[in-house]
């Protein structure tokens, strides 16, 4: 009796264990944006699975739903998917700034190979969109930006650098 019960506790140990181990391994998987506002510049930077980015615009149902306004083909080379791509994302995704519409002015793609890694977490966000647009505000009270639904459910971060000259031995203070 009394090494079953130690047999359970040693089995319920193992088992919490490799799930833990499991968990901290994965690299979250959704798509992310980090939205820096500058002086008379937003950029917004979105990783993401270039595969899964694809396989949504090329999506029938996605299409019948309206959450793309037309189907990728599905013969295109990569340099023309890249640039359906580009023009998607540039219509879809919104930004206002002040409650102003502002548009995007440039965006730009860059995949990572991971061909010769065989771990799947790196290959998560293996897509870098880059969307810049310039705003001639002085002071921005609010932005807003939504993404298309093509990128999935997106974790975003907003930023607002605060830029300061430190003269040699000079401490910096920030208020948030």
């Amino acid at each position: 009796m009394y090494f079953l019960k130690k047999l359970k506790w040693l089995m319920l140990a193992c088992i919490l264990t490799s799930m833990s181990a499991q968990v901290s391994a994965h690299v979250l998987k959704n798509t992310t944006a980090q939205v820096i506002l500058r002086d008379g510049q937003v950029e917004v930077k979105v990783l993401t699975n270039a595969e899964h980015l694809i396989s949504a615009l090329q999506s029938e149902q996605a299409w019948l739903m309206g959450d793309i306004d037309k189907l990728m083909p599905t013969n295109l080379s990569a340099e023309q998917q890249e640039e359906f791509a580009k023009n998607a994302l540039k219509q879809k995704t919104s930004l206002r700034v002040n409650q102003q519409v502002i548009v995007f002015e440039r965006v730009t793609f860059t995949t990572s190979n991971n061909n010769n890694n065989n771990n799947n977490d790196n290959e998560a966000h293996d897509l870098e969109i880059v969307f810049q647009a310039k705003h001639t505000f002085t002071t921005v009270d609010e932005l807003a930006i939504s993404f298309p639904k093509s990128l999935g459910a997106v974790h975003a971060s907003f930023v607002k650098p605060q830029y300061k000259l430190l003269g040699a031995g000079d401490t910096a203070k920030i208020k948030f």
